[in-house]
């Protein structure tokens, strides 16, 4: 069997799509599914409206000798994606990461509700065309698959036919982060904090830096790039806390996890996530995690069992939140072991097997 994942993302890029389609691209196989990978790199460097005809040709070409498209967003890849599986007759399998309407409505177009309330209203004529193309991918597909129950209850909003949403949580590569607890045995970082995650306004970064930035003896290392990396250097200028907050942008995943294992505390201060690949990695390397209780989050961290969770855009909370493990290295160690038993659930090798009987059923 053959198939190709059309990708908005794809390593050196970060974020979930570009981390899921290299260990799908690598997986797979062992299941007996070959996979050609057509990341939207290939065609950005073009103007906007020829770069997604572009991007399509391209998806026409490589589906005509596969068994099925597997997409990974609802507009970039998506839409072209949903198009050529039209022209080519193949089944179409979506992957939801997110809402890509709300994103760029967050990020271009002045929306400033969250994912749940977004969904109750209407907007301006550029986020409706977005939400119709997204509606219409879903629809188009066989099957959809979502990383979380609270994603999948999102996406069957767009779906008028209600078909059944496949969640298939985000797994981690646990023999990656096996290595964590010989990070560990050699002591965490005291007061260092990280987190990671596109360079985005629903990340809740610029809040982060905030409270971090208020405490003398705190440290913050933050993973990740994106658009929004040229203002937060300028906060960090702002608050003069340079030498203390660090935007370490694009590392290797080994640099990472092993930060991860050393620091004090990951925090996830999100305003949404679908499921963070990354919050379930941290967990597994044993850090204590603190995260916003949105999206899936919730059905990862169970408050004051294996992490603390606070309500999105609640500073204050977040703060106390951080001061309170930074101040217990007991409740530190036993949030971290709890956090790693948790972790075992979430291993790359159920998501992979998972997608892959879903792909050959879709067939």
């Amino acid at each position: 069997m053959k198939i190709v994942i059309a990708t908005g993302l794809y390593p050196p890029e970060i974020g979930g799509p570009a981390t899921y389609a290299k260990l799908f691209e690598e997986r797979l196989p062992k299941y007996g599914i070959e996979v050609s990978i057509l990341p939207f790199s290939t065609v950005r460097h073009l103007p906007q409206i020829i770069r997604h005809i572009a991007y399509f040709w391209k998806t026409v070409r490589l589906s005509r000798n596969v068994d099925a498209i597997l997409v990974q967003d609802t507009v970039s890849t998506g839409f072209p994606a949903a198009v050529a599986s039209l022209l080519v007759r193949k089944p179409l399998i979506l992957r939801v990461p997110g809402d890509y309407a709300w994103e760029q409505g967050i990020q271009r177009f002045g929306v400033r509700e969250s994912l749940d309330d977004f969904q109750k209203r209407s907007y301006g004529l550029r986020v409706a065309i977005l939400r119709a193309i997204q509606r219409f991918v879903a629809r188009r597909a066989r099957r959809v698959i979502a990383p979380s129950r609270y994603l999948a209850r999102i996406v069957s909003g767009w779906i008028s036919n209600k078909k059944d949403i496949d969640v298939i949580y985000n797994g981690v590569a646990l023999a990656q982060v096996g290595f964590a607890q010989g990070v560990r045995a050699h002591g965490r970082e005291v007061n260092r904090i990280v987190s990671s995650g596109r360079l985005v306004p629903w990340k809740g970064f610029g809040e982060l830096i905030g409270i971090v930035a208020k405490h003398r003896d705190w440290r913050l290392d933050i993973f990740g790039d994106g658009p929004g990396r040229r203002e937060l250097e300028e906060r960090i200028a702002t608050l003069g806390a340079g030498g203390r907050i660090s935007l370490k942008g694009s590392v290797s995943r080994e640099d990472m996890l092993e930060t991860f294992a050393r620091a004090a505390v990951f925090v996830l201060n999100s305003r949404y996530e679908g499921l963070s690949h990354t919050l379930v990695e941290a967990m597994a390397a044993g850090a204590p995690v603190v995260a916003t209780r949105v999206g899936g989050n919730p059905e990862v961290v169970e408050d004051g069992a294996n992490g603390l969770l606070v309500e999105a855009g609640d500073a204050a909370g977040l703060e106390r939140a951080l001061a309170r493990l930074l101040s217990d290295e007991a409740l530190r160690g036993k949030l971290g072991d709890a956090a790693r038993e948790l972790a075992k659930d979430f291993s790359i090798e159920k998501t992979v097997e998972a997608t892959a009987n879903l792909i050959k059923s879709a067939v």
